[in-house]
């Protein structure tokens, strides 16, 4: 179990991979069927991988068991709301910081994809937000800080939640919501592509403060 977590918190393994086959993973670790099933179960247990009937076993995300737990506690707890905003704010306020300064060539190519995708997308609220999220996952990835990426996952995925059941009850302001926050994630990718790390914290400090009073401001839409 200790070779395959090893893969799996390196990132040679990535969330959504499907697992080698248990002949594969026999050959590569040195050991026979049995050992490799009772090695796959304690990490099925936990939530780290999944098996799908009839496709094998997979990566899950990076959330696992504990993502559901969390997003029925927090879409009932305003407080808890409350600290996972100011949670998030810590958390994704440095990454864009650290992004700026540690970015490969290859993180900016996915972090513009994600603001492509966005653009596309501003009248499919369900594709924007996915744009969205995976445009902060891969600022997350840019600090090169594996553990600050997989709590980002966490934290974005209840923020995700949030985001989905207010546009769902003011389907009429997902359009004014989408434009502003383009616009904002353009204002942080130019920021963090430039390398100005004190330019890339502050706006994205200014689009989690401007997402969250949206979010919570009931009724007529943002100025566009």
């Amino acid at each position: 179990m200790d070779q395959l977590w090893h893969l799996i918190s390196t990132g040679v393994l990535k969330p959504g991979d499907r697992l080698p086959s248990e002949r594969e993973l026999c050959k590569t670790f040195g050991v026979g069927r049995t050992s490799v099933r009772e090695a796959l179960k304690p990490l099925i247990t936990m939530g780290i991988l999944e098996g799908r009937a009839g496709s094998g076993t997979y990566i899950a995300a990076e959330t696992g068991q504990f993502q559901k737990p969390l997003e029925w506690g927090l879409l009932l707890d305003l407080e808890g709301r409350d600290d996972l905003v100011e949670t998030r704010h810590m958390l994704e306020t440095n990454a864009a910081h650290w992004a700026a300064m540690r970015a490969k060539p290859e993180n900016l190519v996915a972090i513009e994809a994600t603001i492509h995708g966005m653009a596309e997308h501003l009248n499919n609220p369900a594709q924007f937000q996915a744009f969205d999220a995976t445009f902060h996952f891969e600022i997350a990835r840019a600090t090169q800080n594996r553990i600050l990426y997989r709590l980002i996952n966490v934290i974005r995925g209840q923020i995700q939640t949030w985001i989905a059941e207010r546009l769902t009850l003011s389907p009429d302001r997902a359009k004014g919501l989408a434009r502003t926050s383009l616009s904002q994630h353009q204002a942080i990718f130019t920021a963090i592509k430039t390398g100005n790390a004190a330019a890339a914290w502050s706006a994205m400090d200014h689009h989690i403060q401007t997402a969250t009073r949206d979010l919570r401001r009931p009724g007529k839409p943002p100025k566009s």
